[in-house]
């Protein structure tokens, strides 16, 4: 959505295929449109919910979004995605994912790291897969960055297990 590198989009799919070896993704070169009326100027944010509605229906397989742009959900100060739970449709924001957001320098390593842990997290939502307690757990709720950092790119054992028995009894 928007401005965002092809090759950081393949290597994305290829790092989440890794982390849940049951999905298959299919990185497509569609630049969709921010919508503007999800642009908040007082907050400098999109509204996610904005921009979920809009493409709620768009899509027949499940799609995961990824944005440049700051996202906000609201009642939250910024959000790092948001998925439909169950559904076919997430979108993830890059903005707070890079370390340059925090004054820090470019790291393309942990850069990266972030962005997998987040549309691994956000994918599994869509197949109605719910928080986590455990803080090592992919499904753990970030309230921020070091939360995210903290985090395997992995659903826990527990969350595996969750996961494994809703894929049965959906297909």
């Amino acid at each position: 959505m928007g401005d965002v590198d092809l090759n950081l989009l393949v290597r994305l799919a290829s790092e989440v295929e890794e982390a849940l070896p049951f999905v298959r993704c299919t990185v497509s070169s569609l630049r969709l449109e921010l919508p503007k009326d999800a642009y908040n100027p007082i907050r400098r944010q999109y509204n996610s919910d904005v921009i979920m509605k809009l493409y709620r229906n768009r899509f027949r397989d499940r799609t995961l979004m990824v944005t440049r742009v700051d996202l906000y959900s609201p009642g939250l100060n910024f959000i790092f995605g948001q998925a439909e739970y169950p559904g076919l449709l997430a979108l993830i924001s890059l903005a707070r994912l890079n370390p340059r957001f925090y004054g820090k320098p470019y790291d393309e390593t942990l850069f990266i790291d972030r962005i997998v842990k987040e549309a691994v997290h956000e994918i599994c939502h869509t197949y109605g897969l719910s928080h986590c307690s455990n803080p090592r757990c992919v499904m753990h709720f970030s309230n921020s960055i070091v939360d995210t950092d903290f985090k395997s790119k992995i659903p826990c054992r527990v969350c595996t297990a969750k996961l494994m028995k809703i894929l049965e009894l959906s297909s």
